[in-house]
């Protein structure tokens, strides 16, 4: 994908990540999916959007990440679009791994 490909919350995502400084990379490859954000090779970020995705799949896919790969220490959903809140969220998620 390129950069033009990335929707507004994920380039809000990734400004967000920027400031604060974190290393992560995006759209990665896992099994068979592909993440929004790979944050400190341990935390996946994934851009819901307002509408968010199907509760029902994203627990499906979100159980098989974790089994895929032994690293990954939790699975974040965002829905915010304003980055104040996208970066909020971001904060409060890594202070919950401390």
């Amino acid at each position: 994908m390129t950069p033009k490909d990335f929707t507004a919350q994920e380039e809000q995502m990734a400004v967000c990540l920027d400031e604060l400084g974190l290393r992560y990379s995006q759209q990665v490859q896992i099994g068979k999916y592909v993440v929004d954000f790979l944050v400190e090779n341990n935390i996946i970020l994934e851009a819901d959007g307002v509408f968010g995705h199907y509760k029902k799949s994203d627990k499906k896919r979100d159980a098989e990440l974790l089994e895929l790969d032994p690293n990954i220490v939790q699975i974040i959903h965002i829905k915010d679009q304003e980055k104040e809140m996208i970066k909020k969220r971001i904060m409060d998620v890594l202070l919950c791994q401390e």
